[in-house]
């Protein structure tokens, strides 16, 4: 594929053996990327389009408010779920990119094909919900405790732009789902609000995602596309031992998730009969690799393509132009 229809994942040199040697990219829960506002600036784009309505007496978008709000002060977001975000960039030669995320030394930017799909790599042993719901979740779905659903988003651009912000903004809206109805008429029974918070799910999700797509301004350089990964279980991550994993950061023990290739010949449904996941790691869908500016050019290159090799990943490599000392 042309470089410029990849996405391109910015990794030092110990990520990127680890990349190769697992076949696994790690996607982080939300609430622990690097920009805390990005959250918070999104909530005030959605909420922008629900005051209106709050104001004319909605009463739903008013229970969407509140929800945004909690978003808003850092809180927690509208959805019940948890979104794990895999992050890249839209072009392989970044020097923002390389100074920001790629570490000291020499750095990598894996160049993946943004149309393959990736699965939740889970352990043999993972619990599982007895019964893994199909994207999106039906109204009420939620309500039992033993019922979770997995929901996979492919690659979208973060929007840097305000005029762009508010369109997808709107655009969620827009596209309001059956749940609401269902969602509303709970709300006139006056049922609790984790019920109606339950029934309208796959809405509340969209919601979300439109927050972690919302980016401050001062980003641009990065060019970021995501890919999200939503799990939703009434007793939350703890429902998803062996599949979600815990790691230490600056922020945090951070929960997230294992995301691997789909071997060519596998079955339609993996782990416990649901196709996002597998217990089988495979082949990323690796395109090329690029090499940050490097004094030693020549020989990181020779020894990246040797390394590619001998794990099976026959592709090209590519060195920055950037005059960059570094």
């Amino acid at each position: 594929m042309p470089p410029d229809e990849l996405v391109w994942h910015y990794t030092d040199g110990a990520g990127l053996l680890g990349i190769l040697t697992d076949h696994v990219l790690w996607a982080t829960a939300s609430e622990f990327l690097n920009d805390n506002a990005e959250v918070r600036l999104g909530a005030s784009r959605i909420a922008a389009e629900l005051d209106a309505s709050a104001a004319a007496g909605d009463p739903l978008a008013r229970l969407l408010r509140s929800r945004t709000r909690d978003a808003e002060t850092g809180d927690g977001g509208p959805s019940p779920s948890t979104f794990f975000i895999l992050s890249a960039a839209r072009h392989w030669d970044l020097l923002a990119m390389w100074r920001t995320y790629g570490g000291l030394g020499e750095s990598y930017a894996v160049g993946l094909d943004p149309t393959a799909p990736l699965l939740v790599l889970t352990d043999e042993d993972a619990a599982l919900p007895a019964e893994l719901l199909s994207s999106p979740a039906a109204p009420g779905d939620a309500a039992t405790a033993d019922v979770g659903y997995v929901r996979q988003r492919p690659w979208a651009p973060v929007r840097y732009g305000e005029e762009e912000q508010r369109r997808l903004a709107r655009a969620v809206f827009d596209g309001f789902g059956d749940d609401v109805a269902e969602a509303r008429r709970r709300l006139a029974a006056g049922s609790p609000t984790a019920s109606v918070v339950e029934a309208m799910a796959s809405t509340l999700d969209d919601v979300e995602q439109a927050l972690v797509l919302i980016k401050h301004p001062g980003f641009v350089d990065e060019r970021e596309v995501r890919h999200s990964t939503s799990l939703l279980h009434r007793s939350g991550l703890g429902g998803w031992r062996g599949v979600v994993r815990y790691r230490p950061t600056r922020y945090g023990i951070a929960p997230h998730l294992w995301l691997t290739g789909s071997a060519p010949d596998a079955a339609g449904t993996g782990a416990g009969g649901h196709a996002a996941l597998t217990t089988s790691a495979a082949p990323l869908p690796i395109r090329e690799v690029a090499i940050s500016p490097s004094a030693n050019g020549r020989a990181a290159t020779a020894s990246l393509a040797a390394l590619l090799a001998a794990r099976g990943y026959d592709v090209p490599v590519r060195r920055s132009s950037i005059p960059f000392r570094g």
